[in-house]
């Protein structure tokens, strides 16, 4: 069978983000990558759960068709949203060029910033840094990386993705999700559009091996 374990890894990025202090008060977020499997399931999953959030694409493909999505051409439109959600691959250069306009604007809680933005989660692999300097009020962290319970489960314990930058007892959810097929022996394949209630039900199995998404180092 042919997996890929995208399901997984859009089970984890959809938890991560609705695990955020406050989620359900955000009102809009900016979406780069929403045109792929994950991306694409993630946002319906949102729209679905969370009819009040908008979601604004940067994109020029027109793929979710709902009152509440908007597309752009523009990547500096991130800088309007408190949120911006990044699951593809971008040059440095168009993220400098994007912020440019901002860069180095007052972060004092008493001064308006002429910016929303206050937090960049990033789920592209490689993760690579965008430069934010001058920007002290927004944060770029990477998510969908899995941890596991070795105190507590037997599953998978030690060095898995050391390669690939993570630490001891972390995982990235699309190689969980490739061994969770194997341990439940999953009689299909896993590819085209990824299925919601598979998502659902890998992130349960994934909890009951004892596996939960790195926590974020947010307040």
């Amino acid at each position: 069978h042919v997996w890929t374990g995208d399901t997984m890894t859009a089970a984890s990025v959809y938890h991560q983000l609705i695990d955020l202090p406050g989620f359900d008060k955000t009102e809009s977020i900016f979406f780069v990558g929403a045109n792929g499997k994950i991306g694409n399931a993630v946002c319906k999953q949102l729209l679905a759960n969370y009819p009040k959030l908008k979601i604004e694409i940067y994109s020029l493909s027109h793929t979710i068709e709902n009152p509440n999505v908007t597309y752009t051409s523009d990547l500096a439109n991130l800088l309007n949203h408190k949120m911006a959600v990044l699951g593809k691959q971008l040059s440095l250069r168009k993220y400098a060029k994007a912020l440019a306009p901002a860069r180095g604007a007052s972060s004092k809680k008493s001064e308006a910033t002429p910016y929303k933005c206050r937090l960049i989660l990033d789920y592209t692999v490689p993760y690579t840094p965008i430069d934010l300097t001058g920007f002290q009020n927004i944060d770029h962290h990477q998510i969908a990386v899995l941890e596991t319970s070795p105190t507590t489960s037997n599953f998978l314990k030690g060095h898995f993705d050391i390669g690939f930058g993570l630490e001891q007892h972390q995982i990235y959810p699309c190689h969980a999700g490739c061994i969770i097929n194997t341990v439940y022996e999953r009689k299909t394949d896993e590819v085209g559009e990824i299925c919601v209630k598979d998502m659902m039900t890998m992130w349960k199995r994934g909890m009951e091996l004892g596996l939960k998404n790195r926590p974020l180092p947010i307040n």
